[in-house]
C-alpha cells in the first residue's frame, strides 16, 4: 500500500502488523505478545523481555490495542491499559469499562491508541495501569494489536 504526502510526488510505504497479546491483567503488568502477520513485509526487529517488549526500527507509527475479556462478577472487574514507548506512557488509554466508576466524558475507551515517531530504534510495550475488583481473564485469541508504520 502506498500514499502520497503533501500533494507532492513523494510516496511512502505503509506497513502493518497484527499481534495477539495475553497475560494476567494485574496492576503494573506488561502484556505478552505473539506476532501473527506483517504486511507486506516484516518490520518488527524482535520481541524481548519475555515477549513483553516490541523492538521497532526508526519510523512513524500508529498502534492500537483491542482487549477481549471475561469478568468473574457482573461489572466490578475492570482494567485500564496504556502503550509505553521507550518506557514513557504514550497516547490514549484503553479500558474494559468505566474504570473510575463514573460516567463522565472520556472515562472509558475500549481501544488504547498511540501515534509516535522514532528517530532511531525503540521499544513499545502494553501495560496494565489500573484495576478494580477481581482480575479479569483475557480471551487470548481475541486480544489484538495493530501497528501501522511508514518509513522515517
Amino acid at each position: 500500500m502506498t500514499y502520497t504526502t503533501d500533494g507532492l510526488n513523494k510516496y511512502e510505504d505503509l506497513i502493518i502488523t497484527k499481534l495477539r497479546f495475553s497475560g494476567t491483567p494485574t496492576l503494573n503488568t506488561y502484556l505478552t505478545f505473539t506476532i501473527d502477520q506483517e504486511f507486506p513485509s516484516a518490520f518488527i526487529t524482535s520481541l524481548t523481555q519475555t515477549n513483553t517488549e516490541i523492538n521497532l526500527p526508526a519510523g512513524h507509527y500508529f498502534a492500537q490495542a483491542y482487549i477481549d475479556y471475561t469478568r468473574s462478577s457482573a461489572t466490578a472487574d475492570n482494567c485500564r491499559f496504556y502503550w509505553f514507548v521507550n518506557n514513557t506512557q504514550t497516547g490514549h488509554y484503553g479500558a474494559s469499562d468505566f474504570i473510575d466508576g463514573s460516567t463522565v466524558s472520556g472515562s472509558t475507551s475500549d481501544v488504547a491508541e498511540a501515534a509516535f515517531s522514532l528517530n532511531s530504534a525503540g521499544t513499545l510495550r502494553l501495560k496494565i495501569t489500573d484495576t478494580t475488583g477481581s482480575t479479569l481473564t483475557l480471551n487470548d485469541p481475541h486480544c489484538i494489536c495493530i501497528i501501522w508504520r511508514t518509513n522515517k
